[in-house]
């Protein structure tokens, strides 16, 4: 990997900065996803428009407080700010709390509308292209920022985390619609999936939520 590097930095010297710094690397990234998710946001809402399907409409509302939450974290920065780092930290969480109650919301009632909602099959390789991205990027955010503690970088891996779950559900619901499996099959296997999916992305939102309260307690006392 080290002779990877070496290989890019003297074929592309601007890229020297992303690779050896971490924060400017995250920074680039949460840009390039916030790009991205815009234009997700956007397919979504042209998508709920076309087909006058709810939840695609309200996936897109999902995915335009997530743009939100990344413009946050991007107009925060990563510069060590001692307990405002942790209380925007915390900010983040509730943000992240708030983020999962939507994809509950959405979750169900996707699997509600799910026999009245009918589209082209190019919907779910957009979906499948974009879950696979975003399963990629947390795998990497988390092993790429497992050592750090920085609380910014937290926040960043614990966002990452939550849309790659929501993005997995995304893609299975799609999938199993047009499938040939039984009606009560495709219901219990979306039901079982996003509550899975309900439950974690709100576990991830409360241990960011937990980090953050912690540290500014024990500031408060030293």
């Amino acid at each position: 990997m080290n002779k990877v590097f070496e290989i890019l930095i003297k074929i592309m010297p601007f890229s020297e900065k992303y690779i050896k710094d971490v924060k400017a690397r995250t920074k680039l990234f949460l840009r390039l996803g916030l790009l991205i998710n815009v234009g997700y946001a956007v397919f979504n809402i042209f998508t709920g428009v076309f087909y006058r399907s709810v939840w695609f409409g309200a996936v897109s509302v999902y995915y335009i407080m997530l743009c939100f939450i990344k413009f946050f974290l991007l107009k925060k920065g990563f510069e060590k700010r001692g307990r405002k780092e942790y209380s925007d930290l915390f900010t983040c969480g509730i943000m992240l709390l708030i983020l999962s109650a939507s994809i509950t919301a959405i979750i169900y009632l996707m699997i509600w509308q799910g026999k009245a909602t009918e589209y082209s099959r190019l919907v779910i390789y957009v979906t499948a292209a974009y879950a696979v991205f975003r399963i990629v990027a947390a795998l990497f955010d988390t092993v790429r920022l497992r050592h750090l503690k920085s609380p910014t970088l937290y926040a960043a891996k614990a966002l990452s985390l939550s849309v790659a779950l929501m993005s997995l559900f995304s893609l299975q619901f799609s999938v199993l619609l047009f499938s040939d499996l039984d009606e009560k099959i495709r219901y219990f296997l979306n039901v079982l999936s996003g509550s899975v999916v309900g439950v974690l992305t709100t576990v991830i939102a409360v241990l960011t939520i937990r980090r953050a309260y912690r540290v500014l307690k024990e500031k408060e006392k030293t």
